[in-house]
């Protein structure tokens, strides 16, 4: 039953995305629709200081679960590649 309503609401936030671009909208400015639930990719360039920043911020346990679960295995891998850079970051 609970699957029912989340479809539904899916389907439904599918559809006013999609009339708000029949109605000009920019995709950006039709996304502001769409839920959480939507698959999101996303491309940072950063220089290592930022990704420093970057990084002590998304790895922390204050971070949201998904950031963290998306975050810890680039530090995990940045502190075998770079360990002079990252190793000081905790996760």
């Amino acid at each position: 039953m609970t699957e029912h309503i989340w479809l539904n609401a899916m389907s439904l936030a599918e559809f006013h995305y999609k009339k708000l671009l029949d109605n000009a909208w920019s995709p950006q400015e039709a996304r502001s629709v769409l839920p959480n639930s939507l698959k999101t990719e996303i491309v940072v360039t950063a220089n290592l200081r930022e990704w420093r920043t970057i990084l002590k911020q998304r790895t922390s346990p204050a971070a949201h679960p998904q950031m963290r679960e998306i975050m810890c295995p680039l530090l995990e891998v940045l502190q075998e590649e770079l360990p002079a850079v990252f190793d000081n970051i905790n996760n």
